[in-house]
């Protein structure tokens, strides 16, 4: 059974990390795979993976649905920064 934590929207020093990690993830994924795609995808899974550890685990509060979307925030942010990069490159 997976356990659901209340959590807030605050951007604290958790959530900080939440996107920084996913901001990173994105391009250690993008350096080996070369796909946008393939990136955005593997860094959804690694922070989906993660928090539902969280939900299972006994040490750790639960599921959080907002460190998910500070996961996906982070990803959107370095995957939009990229291909503005690449746009402007061309």
């Amino acid at each position: 059974m997976i356990k659901i934590k209340k959590d807030t929207y605050s951007f604290s020093m958790d959530k900080q990390a939440h996107i920084s990690v996913s901001f990173g993830l994105f391009y250690f994924f993008l350096t080996y795979t070369n796909s946008i795609m393939l990136s955005i995808i593997l860094s959804l899974l690694v922070g989906l993976s993660f928090e539902v550890y969280q939900g299972i685990s006994k040490k750790h509060s639960g599921y959080s649905h907002v460190d998910m979307l500070y996961n996906t925030i982070g990803v959107i942010l370095s995957s939009s920064m990229y291909m503005l990069y690449l746009l402007l490159l061309w």
